[in-house]
Parts: C-alpha cells; structure tokens; sequence
C-alpha cells in the first residue's frame, strides 16, 4: 500500500515464489479501483529488482498491456545488476518470468470467477475492458487465453454473463450467440431488431464498450457457435 501509494484493500494479492533454473519472487496485486497514473499515456510494468537490489520502476516487459492495471514488483537473482533497458527485451530470464506472470494472474482471475462471483465483477466492472482489448490485440494471438474470462449483459438475465454461461443456457435448438450494439444497455433495449428476437424466447448479449465488437470479432465462434448481430441484413 505505501509503495503504490494505494491505501485500500487490493481486490486480489498474488505471491509467486520460483526457486530452481530460474529464481525470483513477485508480490503483484490487483486495485479496487484504477491507479491516479492509469490512463493511456503512462507505460505499464512491474518494478523489477535483483537480488533485493532496485533495477526499474516500471519494467513493460513483464507484463502484457491487457494486463497494465497490475501492480506489483518481480526480484530476481538471475540477472545482472547492470543490465539495461535494452538487455531486458532480449533477456531469456525475463521472459520466462512474464509466461509464468501472465499464467499466474489469469489462473488468480479465473478462481475469482468461478469462486468468488461478487468480487470478481466488481473487478471485471472496473477493468473488463481491459481484458477485452487484450482478445483482439496483436490481432487475436491472446483470444483463447481470454475468452472464458469476458463477460456481457446478458438480456434474459439482466446481469453479466460469461460466454460459456450464454451457451449452457441456450435455448434448444438455437444455433448461434446473438448480440447487438449501443451505447447503453437502455439504448440497445429500444432497438425494433432486439424485440423481434427477445420475442422468440432468445438471449441477446449487449454490447455497450467500445472494445466489445473487436473483441466478438475476434473470437469468431464460441464451442463452435457463431455469432450473430441481430441488426445485420441476413438476420432469420
């Protein structure tokens, strides 16, 4: 708390402790809320020390820009203490240690899912978008890594849902996700199309960030079901 600044309770803390080929410890946490210097221009990173000793205050390399609201720091005896910026990109030690970060913090959030729904959608109302825009970034590589971790607003249920909960609760013969777009949930409720379809008994996801369609885009199909815009032309 006093080194981020931060004086409320971390929705989540994670302690990593490696020992063997590679050794490091990392002590990262997610914020209830975003941090005062959470906005595009400032760089994401982990502080980064070795042997106990300070390196860098915000190391990018450790941490994928979907995950830029971490906080936290990485040290690490297996690096040099005068490695530079540039040694850092290449650094065999330092990848490694980002896979097993991002692997770490993504199985952190999906146990919050599935064990602890309340905190888990507060964090997702917080920085879901972030998660979403990490589905379609680098076009796509981090899809399968992130889609059972989004959520929508489910029209059915009036609550966010997750795309594996639409699918199991399809209604029985409804071969594909449908969703539509706004900038509210209000303004898509009033869309003629999204009667037409509520009508017929099925679930309709919502769309109202603005990273929502790239990311559907993206993900393409769901356990082989595709997704359907009910404002498109070729709607059944």
């Amino acid at each position: 708390k006093s080194k981020f600044m931060d004086y409320q309770d971390p929705i989540s803390s994670i302690h990593i402790n490696v020992e063997g080929m590679l050794t490091y410890n990392a002590l990262l946490f997610i914020p209830k809320k975003p941090m005062f210097d959470f906005n595009n221009t400032n760089e994401r990173g982990l502080q980064l020390y070795t042997k106990g000793v300070f390196i860098l205050d915000k190391c990018k390399d450790l941490i994928p820009e979907y995950l830029r609201f971490i906080k936290g720091l990485v040290d690490s005896a297996d690096l040099p203490l005068n490695i530079s910026r540039e040694m850092l990109q290449e650094d065999k030690a330092i990848k490694k240690i980002a896979s097993n970060v991002e692997k770490r913090i993504l199985s952190d959030l999906g146990r919050m899912l599935k064990n602890d729904r309340e905190n888990y959608e507060s964090f997702f109302k917080t920085f879901g978008v972030q998660l979403k825009y990490g589905v379609y970034n680098n076009y796509g590589a981090d899809k399968d890594k992130l889609k059972d971790l989004v959520m929508f607003y489910s029209s059915k249920h009036e609550k966010l849902v997750t795309l594996k909960e639409y699918v199991e609760k399809m209604k029985e013969g409804q071969e594909k996700i449908y969703y539509a777009s706004g900038s509210s949930i209000e303004k898509v409720n009033s869309l003629p199309q999204v009667e037409k379809v509520k009508d017929k008994d099925f679930d309709i996801l919502y769309l109202t960030d603005y990273v929502d369609e790239f990311a559907i885009t993206s993900i393409q199909k769901y356990e082989d079901k595709a997704f359907q815009n009910v404002e498109s032309g070729d709607l059944d």
